[in-house]
């Protein structure tokens, strides 16, 4: 499910950690401060620095100090910051603490990383999850650079304990419809597969700005597959409706964006095709089963009995009158029903069979 299982441990990180410890040490013992070149683990970085100034090859000035090349350091760039007497230092250069290596334990389901040695415990949340492990434990060390904690982590534990909230995508990868203008975060999707690099929505629900929403809508109205989602193009089955539910903590719309053919009542004799999808969680296949037996009951000339919805559906399946759609997000399952067949002589066949009984 997870893009990794396993505990990730960064050896190269541990040992830098300890050079790096050190080197500051050296660096105090001559009351100077270690500061890099470039960015380089939590040192203060030069280029960060306010008021610097180049002076020659490697030796820099500001209005509170110097700084020059420490020859024994273990990386390249590295240099020593001697304070001037009496100088207010720039907050990055207050701070000359050593930093502690450190394991965090991701918790996969609910999407934390918690850290915690001697006195020190930190927990960030709302992980993307779908990360890989060395791009997470990229972002960790960059927040806590940032915040200066005084740990560096170099290895992530992961566990998945029970959680009480439900994610819409389990894996944590969250698609994006998208066109050439805009694009949002997808909060469920239904579509069909039956072209390569073209698939059919029937339904997508989308979190966006207004603009990006209004956008991303106006493209699939026009019909000409300009929208992308999950890396293929889409193109809408006929008419597109549309329901919005302002964000207000976030400034947000969130939009359903919808075919009418999918809609319950809205069915019309031209149509070539109906949908029936399931948003609730719980028993999916049997609700598919009830809901494309009255899609069924809707759109056909002759009658349906409710005992048939199980069996219909079954032998439609393998007939291909029903197609399956992939879904994800809020949306649990979904069909598309080819009106264009012969489902009088699918039944009828059934009943002459005794598959259906009347």
């Amino acid at each position: 499910m997870y893009a990794w299982t396993e505990i990730y441990e960064d050896e190269y990180i541990k040992e830098r950690i300890d050079e790096l410890n050190e080197a500051q040490q050296t660096a105090r013992q001559r009351d100077k401060i270690l500061v890099s070149s470039y960015e380089q683990f939590w040192l203060p970085n030069l280029n960060d620095l306010p008021e610097v100034e180049y002076v020659r090859a490697q030796l820099y000035r500001a209005p509170y100090g110097t700084f020059e090349p420490a020859r024994d350091a273990p990386f390249h760039g590295a240099l020593w910051f001697t304070p001037a007497p009496g100088a207010e230092l720039p907050p990055a250069l207050k701070e000359n603490k050593d930093w502690l290596a450190a394991t965090a334990v991701v918790d996969m389901n609910a999407r934390t990383v918690k850290i915690q040695i001697n006195d020190i415990e930190i927990t960030f949340t709302g992980l993307n999850v779908s990360q890989s492990a060395h791009e997470l434990l990229r972002d960790v060390n960059q927040e806590l650079v940032r915040a200066r904690a005084g740990v560096y982590v170099y290895r992530l534990e992961p566990v998945t304990l029970p959680c009480a909230v439900r994610h819409l995508y389990q894996d944590g990868r969250i698609p994006t419809l998208s066109n050439t203008h805009t694009r949002a975060d997808v909060t469920g999707f239904a579509v069909l597969h039956d072209r390569p690099y073209q698939h059919t929505l029937a339904y997508v629900g989308i979190a966006a700005h207004k603009t990006s929403v209004e956008s991303l809508w106006a493209s699939l109205i026009r019909g000409r597959g300009s929208c992308s989602l999950r890396g293929a193009s889409v193109l809408a089955d006929g008419e597109v409706k549309m329901v919005t539910q302002p964000l207000a903590d976030f400034n947000i719309l969130h939009a359903g964006l919808i075919c009418r053919k999918v809609l319950p009542g809205k069915w019309e004799a031209k149509d070539d095709a109906t949908y029936a999808l399931v948003f609730e969680d719980g028993e999916v296949e049997t609700k598919l089963q009830t809901l494309t037996l009255k899609r069924l009951q809707e759109t056909l000339a002759f009658p349906i009995p409710d005992t048939w919805a199980k069996t219909l559906w079954e032998y439609a399946l393998d007939a291909e009158f029903l197609q399956r759609l992939e879904t994800g997000g809020d949306c649990r399952g979904g069909v598309r029903i080819d009106l264009t067949k012969n489902w009088q002589a699918l039944v009828q066949n059934l009943l002459e069979q005794e598959v259906l009984k009347i």
